[in-house]
């Protein structure tokens, strides 16, 4: 899945930047036109006997999160159900296979995974340097946003004590945080979420599957 667009900006300066929505307000002059119809793909789709295998080939291929919608112009098909039904084709099949990979729902797509019990062994495989993994700080300033979102910086500091600027422009960097507007206190400070591969790195469908408070305190 290609990652989504955000913007890289410096928290110890935030309120210097131009805000995304105010840019939008001063050049929308007429109401926003009707989403146009997605046009068919140019190409014909797989036969019925390829399709699952055309779907397979091309979940195998990405190596990351791809979405429905995608597989779906990729293949030329109608509808998104049709993809859906052939993954669960899949999914169905690979379990019974016993095949040490499987599919895994994410990010409003999906991706091939190694199932849990071979973690120990991939591990060894994809061992990261020490500067890519995040630190105690970065991960304790990922919660507060991906809880509190949109949430600013003064609101981040408040709930852990310290100064926050660093920690968010380590995860800006990353990729897992990006600016979603800006608040409506004095100085019009920047507004923080996370993004989408803030999911795909944690494996969530969307933020509703992120931990309640019962769950982490059963934890």
């Amino acid at each position: 899945m290609s990652e989504p667009e955000h913007i890289v900006t410096d928290p110890e300066n935030e309120t210097d930047a131009p805000a995304p929505e105010e840019a939008a307000a001063e050049t929308e002059t007429a109401p926003a036109e009707a989403k146009p119809k997605r046009e068919k793909p140019s190409w014909p789709p797989p036969p019925k006997d390829r399709l699952d295998g055309a779907v397979e080939a091309l979940l195998l291929a990405a190596g990351d999160v791809v979405r429905y919608n995608r597989i779906r112009d990729l293949l030329g098909v109608p509808s998104r159900t049709i993809v859906k039904e052939a993954i669960e084709r899949i999914r169905a099949r690979w379990v019974e296979a016993g095949l040490a990979v499987e599919l895994e729902d994410v990010a409003k797509g999906v991706r091939v995974v190694t199932r849990p019990e071979y973690a120990e062994y991939v591990g060894r495989l994809k061992r990261r340097p020490q500067s890519d993994k995040l630190t105690k700080s970065l991960l304790e300033t990922l919660s507060i946003v991906a809880y509190k979102q949109p949430v600013g910086r003064a609101e981040v500091e408040r709930i852990r004590g310290v100064q926050a600027g660093e920690a968010l422009r380590g995860l800006l960097e990353r990729g897992l945080l990006k600016v979603v507007g800006r608040s409506d206190q004095p100085g019009r400070p920047l507004l923080y979420g996370t993004t989408d591969r803030f999911l795909t790195v944690f494996g969530l469908k969307d933020l509703k599957d992120l931990p309640t408070h019962g769950d982490l305190k059963r934890m």
